[in-house]
């Protein structure tokens, strides 16, 4: 090969060099989040061993009133043997915050419930054979039951909670009232020939009134 072609492949990788253009990639950044101890404590929701108690027996009481409505006297029986255990359960926290005031309205709610059930001849002859015996079963235990809590069980019957009933007819009488009682509408009449802020003559004006 002659210089001249030798020449000029030199003089072309050269200018091929100085034509490469280098192409750089912005450099990848990766934010890392921390969280500080204070931060991680107030998004982890802890529970404390009252809520948590408390919960367990409120979720029983709630079955157990659904259970009373339509008479299922077998899941009756279940749910307040269930009861018994969770408030065994909750012994630390009933020493420490006392016998909530729930547990024994529920209990005399319950006494009500079965001595009504029980004194009902007719209906107990209509049960069926396991109902008829939870009945008799529930009657024994919870009246073996509610000798540990005579004292508190006397103190709430002397002075009861509202019942359900009561609380939603109070309830309904207090929307009626709160309807009739309703504040009229008013609007403020506002002069446009002066800007806002040297508004002086500022006038009520009702619904149902003719503005002056």
């Amino acid at each position: 090969m002659s210089r001249f072609f030798k020449g000029s492949d030199s003089e072309s990788d050269s200018s091929d060099d100085s034509e490469e253009v280098q192409i750089q990639r912005p450099a990848v950044t990766t934010k890392v989040f921390q969280f500080s101890d204070d931060e991680e404590e107030t998004r982890r929701v802890v529970r404390s061993e009252k809520d948590k108690r408390y919960d367990e027996l409120l979720n029983i009481i709630k079955s157990l009133k659904n259970k009373k409505k339509i008479k299922d006297m077998s899941n009756v029986l279940s749910d307040f043997e269930s009861l018994c255990k969770a408030f065994d359960k909750a012994k630390k926290v009933v020493e420490k915050e006392g016998i909530p005031r729930f547990y024994i309205r529920t209990l005399s709610e319950l006494e009500d419930f079965v001595s009504e059930c029980w004194e009902d001849r007719e209906g107990r002859k209509k049960m069926n054979k396991i109902n008829a015996k939870s009945l008799t079963t529930l009657r024994q235990k919870l009246k073996k039951y509610s000798r540990d809590f005579e004292k508190e069980l006397e103190e709430y019957k002397e002075n009861p909670d509202a019942s359900e009933d009561e609380l939603d007819a109070g309830e309904g009488e207090e929307s009626e009232e709160s309807e009739e009682d309703e504040p009229v509408t008013t609007f403020l009449k506002v002069k446009p020939d002066k800007p806002a802020h040297q508004i002086t003559d500022i006038s009520i004006v009702r619904i149902g009134e003719s503005a002056t």
